[in-house]
């Protein structure tokens, strides 16, 4: 987290994540921290999700217009991991229908 010096207050600079779904998973990106995780869908323990460790990445490539997301693990690009985003008429999951994490969840996930 960073902070600014700000009329004698500090402020915190950190930016929300981003979170895109795919099929199995909600990813959640600390863009500021250029980290990841994922939570894992239809999957619990506990009665909580399961929830990947925080693992670095070096790029991520979202083009709005396409179906696909890659996120690049090392600097050349030679490891990278792609994935299809969750749609309601979803061809990847013939249309298979994933569970909804509560915003709740979600928080939690990113701050554990």
């Amino acid at each position: 987290m960073t902070h600014n010096s700000l009329g004698g207050h500090n402020v915190s600079m950190e930016r929300e994540p981003l979170t895109i779904e795919s099929c199995h998973s909600t990813w959640i990106f600390a863009t500021d921290r250029m980290r990841f995780r994922r939570i894992l869908k239809g999957t619990e323990v506990g009665g909580q999700p399961v929830v990947t460790g925080w693992r670095s990445y070096a790029r991520l490539e979202d083009p709005p217009d396409s179906e696909t997301f890659t996120v690049y693990l090392n600097d050349p690009g030679t490891r990278m991991i792609r994935s299809w985003r969750h749609a309601a008429d979803c061809a990847q999951c013939n249309e298979h229908l994933t569970t909804a994490l509560s915003l709740e969840k979600v928080r939690a996930a990113i701050n554990s």
